[in-house]
């Protein structure tokens, strides 16, 4: 080529030029690829229909590492004819996927089955910009054949990369039947189950705190097997009543079922914070409703994204598939036109993300997080008050604020208010280093800086010695704020970080109007600790939230496998997991009615003559 090559110049929709393209159907025998690529990562989509239809949807790093090939790559060895024998469905296999040369031209795939010793080679050439030579050769030790297979390809639509929506909508497997949907949960459990330490190695490299994944994981698992106990019933049609006044009866019964129904294709856009977690949970219930998913992982945590794309396409090919990349990538996917997106993240995200689905009609479900209040009333025993503490610490210290359900501002009693200070203090310093907390990038520990400085507050305990923010590390010490004003940062935004305002309340009503102000109404979950039956109850009913917890925390909150969990609002729509609620929230509740006998007719003109 003449012109500079780069990533992008494979980019597009290339089939055998030996057939011209307005004659291809699905079974006329040509060989159409998409590609997508960047400088490190290869991305296939494969439909080879020569002798029976194979499809297949593939990504590999770009390097001169062997890894694992998915189990769908057999396709690449089935391309080679004969010579692809030796490779049969099932085999274990290794493949790379490199540029053959700095300038980009030439690009290469590599399979190997480690069984025969024999590799099969795949060498793509670009001729010019719409015009590839792709070259197929078989190489057994130090020995490589002739070429098995030899074509031109022309470039038909330029851009056009891997379209997975489209892909799985076309090609996924089947979810339809009870046994398919326990099976391909299973498949999430083996997958958790068997990766538990490289999951927590990728949490260490890409700052994910806590690092360590085996609760979470077990959380998972405890998911997965409430799921397959729900599924018998839920795949069963439900019977309802039919309550149509007589007139429009017109003498014909009917019988009435609701039928509950896969979406289709659902996208899953996880954030940063707890990136497997929330990769996986949503996609659980997409799974179990018997769709297929596009998660999107986020980009700030790169070996993590990498090491879920490896594992779903071992674990779970032709049902997920993980998309990375970029607002781009995120672009590109809705503009397919899946059948359910959900996001959790921030709201100024989620407004660009919900304006974006809207263009294609795709329905949303945001879980957003928000200003989650904590009431701390006065009356609580010594034990109750210490408990308060150690579960505010929990996500702030432990979860290091980076959580959507953390305590982010607290509303004390002012019986309470110095005995809590002390206790909240003393708590801290009894931490010692584990106090400073590491922020997962540059961006957010910036925000967090702002946030202080702008909040003017008095610090618990002060910041000061070692304990002061480290712009090197990116850490921030536990710090409680006293009395900030209304108008600052940290009680007119979302904190997300081991920052905590403590404001000093003369009664349960003033912390509800607080509460209830315009910059921190209808949080995700709203905290209350009190003895008081009547706080307690003026509490619950006075505060619009997605969810309530009166004397507990987060993880009880989101540990019960039967209640569905959401925002409300500014904090979030629909339901993302747990229960029947997340797997109605991706089922089409399809009504189907049927008349007993004869013909149940419509009268829109108005009721039938009597009989």
């Amino acid at each position: 080529m003449g012109s500079k090559v780069s990533a992008e110049s494979w980019e597009g929709e290339w089939r055998n030029s030996s057939v011209p393209s307005q004659s291809s159907t699905e079974n006329d025998g040509i060989e159409r690829i998409r590609i997508g690529a960047n400088p490190s990562r290869l991305t296939l989509e494969v439909h080879n229909t020569r002798t029976e239809t194979q499809h297949a949807l593939l990504c590999g790093d770009l390097g001169n590492d062997w890894q694992d090939a998915p189990d769908d790559a057999i396709i690449l060895a089935e391309l080679a004819g004969e010579a692809g024998s030796s490779f049969p469905r099932g085999a274990k296999l290794a493949w790379r996927n490199h540029w053959a040369e700095e300038s980009m031209s030439s690009l290469i795939t590599e399979l190997s089955n480690a069984s025969t010793e024999e590799v099969i080679v795949i060498e793509r050439h670009l001729s010019s910009e719409n015009s590839m030579t792709y070259n197929i050769l078989v190489r057994k030790g130090e020995v490589t054949s002739s070429s098995v297979s030899s074509h031109v390809m022309r470039k038909e639509i330029s851009g056009a990369g891997p379209a997975p929506v489209t892909f799985l909508r076309q090609h996924g497997r089947s979810l339809k039947t009870l046994e398919a949907r326990k099976k391909v949960l299973d498949k999430v459990g083996q997958l958790i189950l068997e990766n538990m330490d490289a999951i927590s190695d990728a949490h260490e490299t890409d700052r994910v705190v806590p690092a360590k994944f085996d609760g979470t994981g077990k959380m998972i698992l405890g998911g997965i097997a409430s799921y397959k106990d729900l599924l018998p019933q839920w795949m069963e049609p439900e019977s309802i009543p039919d309550a149509a006044p007589p007139p429009v009866k017109a003498g014909v019964e009917t019988v009435w079922t609701i039928h509950n129904e896969p979406l289709g294709v659902c996208i899953n856009i996880a954030p940063w914070n707890a990136p497997v977690t929330l990769c996986l949970i949503p996609a659980l219930a997409m799974l179990a409703a018997g769709n297929h998913v596009v998660i999107k992982p986020p980009d700030l945590v790169p070996n993590i994204s990498a090491l879920l794309r490896r594992l779903c396409q071992k674990y779970l090919a032709g049902y997920v598939w993980v998309e990375e990349g970029d607002k781009d990538t995120v672009n590109r996917i809705i503009d397919e036109g899946a059948d359910h997106l959900e996001f959790t993240g921030g709201a100024e995200i989620a407004k660009i993300i919900a304006a974006r689905c809207a263009r294609v009609l795709t329905p949303v479900t945001l879980e957003l997080g928000g200003k989650s209040p904590c009431f701390v009333d006065k009356g609580l025993s010594d034990a109750m008050l210490d408990d308060a503490i150690r579960e505010i610490l929990e996500t702030k210290v432990y979860k290091t604020g980076q959580f959507c359900c953390a305590h982010d501002y607290a509303l004390v009693h002012e019986e309470v208010h110095a005995d809590f200070c002390a206790r909240f203090k003393a708590k801290l310093e009894e931490l010692g280093p584990k106090r400073k907390i590491l922020m997962i990038g540059r961006r957010h520990y910036e925000e967090i800086k702002r946030k202080l400085a702008d909040s003017k507050a008095e610090c618990i305990p002060p910041l000061a010695g070692d304990m002061v923010l480290d712009d090197q590390s990116m850490t921030v010490p536990m710090t409680g704020l006293l009395q900030p004003s209304f108008d600052t940062k940290v009680l007119t935004e979302e904190i997300f970080g081991p920052l905590l305002p403590i404001l000093k309340v003369k009664s349960v009503q003033e912390a509800v109007d607080i509460i209830n102000r315009p910059a921190s109404a209808k949080p995700l979950i709203a905290y209350c600790y009190t003895k008081d039956q009547t706080a307690e109850e003026y509490f619950v009913g006075s505060i619009p939230a997605g969810n309530i917890a009166v004397n507990g925390g987060p993880q009880r909150m989101i540990g019960n496998y039967a209640s569905g969990f959401g925002g409300v609002g500014p904090s979030g729509t629909g339901v993302g997991f747990w229960g029947r609620d997340a797997l109605a929230e991706f089922s089409s509740r399809k009504t189907v009615m049927r008349a007993k006998e004869g013909f149940a007719k419509s009268f829109f003109s108005g009721p039938p003559p009597p009989q």
